[in-house]
């Protein structure tokens, strides 16, 4: 009787390990185009938007898992895969990444969100760290998005609103020659239209390190940039910042309010944590 019971259990706990395995082996890929909703960080809220040709600079750190293994654009993360989390910008995306502190410069896929804080930039992987020359500490960045790659990216997103037109006349027409009496069939029956799935574009990244430019390690905290000089003045002088008249083009506005600059990271994070109390919600940290 003690062998039947030991049997029983024998299975019945092989019956569960088989359960649990059944549940790791149960995630999967399922890669998609995503801008997303507004989402709270640690210290404030990120607002997603699709932008294009985007350049920017700060601090990067290394990525850890996110929760359940998978990426925000439904990728399956991987410390060796040459990608990376950004806050906002449209997933999936390409950006080159240089650090600053060497000048190595990658290029990797973006498609997860994060770092949670305003204070971090950028996350990318073990490998892509390693790439980089990045170490534990925060390391300053610049990335630059490949705008006609990420475009790519967009225009192939199978999920988006499209046209319903058609491609070929529903009835065949067919041309005869006035010469010969020759015919040639210039449309397709609808029935013989053929159709094909869109998927979406994932470009694969080449684990390869280009050398770049060095530079200076300075940072500023910009609290906000305004339209009106009035604006920009009120918060200045609540946070002790100084106003810059900025030129940056369409869609950027003219009065910058900033802090800095600091040498060293943990001076910034200061000044970050300042700014926060005197009412700059939005700052964040740039590497100039």
């Amino acid at each position: 009787m003690k062998s039947v019971k030991a049997f029983v259990s024998f299975i019945a706990s092989g019956v569960g390990l088989a359960g649990c395995h059944h549940q790791e082996a149960a995630k999967q890929a399922s890669p998609h185009y995503v801008v997303g909703q507004a989402w709270q960080g640690s210290e404030t809220w990120f607002y997603p938007a699709e932008r294009f040709g985007l350049t920017e600079t700060g601090l990067a750190v290394v990525q850890t898992a996110p929760k359940g293994g998978v990426t925000a654009d439904g990728e399956l993360w991987s410390p060796q895969a040459m990608t990376g989390a950004h806050q906002t910008l449209q997933l999936p995306s390409i950006v080159s990444v240089r650090n600053l502190a060497n000048g190595r410069i990658v290029k990797i896929r973006l498609n997860d969100r994060g770092p949670v804080s305003s204070g971090r930039m950028l996350a990318v992987t073990p490998r892509v760290a390693a790439l980089l020359g990045m170490g534990d500490a925060p390391t300053p960045v610049e990335i630059i998005e490949d705008e006609t790659l990420s475009r790519q990216i967009a225009e192939s997103n199978p999920d988006a609103p499209k046209l319903d037109i058609a491609a070929a006349p529903r009835e065949a027409i067919v041309a005869q020659s006035l010469n010969d009496g020759s015919t040639h069939t210039l449309g397709m029956k609808a029935d013989d239209t053929q159709t094909s799935a869109r998927t979406l574009l994932l470009p694969e990244m080449p684990q390869t390190v280009m050398q770049g430019v060095a530079q200076a390690q300075f940072y500023r905290i910009e609290l906000g940039s305004f339209a009106g000089h009035a604006a920009a003045a009120r918060v200045a002088a609540q946070c002790e910042a100084e106003i810059t008249q900025q030129d940056g083009g369409a869609g950027t506005l003219p009065w910058l309010v900033s802090l800095g600059p600091f040498t060293t990271v943990a001076e910034a994070d200061r000044a970050l944590a300042q700014a926060r109390q005197c009412g700059g919600t939005g700052a964040h940290i740039v590497a100039k």
